[in-house]
């Protein structure tokens, strides 16, 4: 979320998730560090989650890319950010609350 000119980065249980399923011991205690150096706010996990994940599937959108969404949109960001293509192209289709966007573009759409 953008907040007088201040980026909020979030994070949440599916992050979490995602990162404790990384093999390789050093690249996981890595992204580990990387997220515990960065001021995050946490999103809250709520049974309407799963909800939205349903929905969200519809639109073949993988599994945990619609838990990331379906959290994001519960916080009501702005943008969520990611380099897969497919789920950009995915998101298109999708009635979504929130932007799905690669870096380049936010940047080009928010600096």
């Amino acid at each position: 979320m953008y907040v007088n000119n201040k980026i909020i980065i979030y994070k949440s249980r599916a992050i979490d998730y995602e990162i404790s399923r990384i093999s390789d011991g050093d690249k996981r205690r890595q992204v580990e560090d990387l997220y515990d150096g960065l001021e995050l706010e946490n999103i809250p996990y709520t049974y309407e989650l799963d909800k939205r994940v349903e929905e969200l599937e519809k639109y073949n959108i993988h599994y945990m890319d619609a838990y990331h969404i379906a959290y994001a949109e519960s916080k009501e960001v702005d943008y969520f950010i990611t380099v897969d293509k497919q789920l950009i192209n995915a998101s298109k289709k999708a009635d979504l609350k929130i932007k799905v966007i690669n870096p380049i573009e936010f940047i080009m759409e928010v600096m």
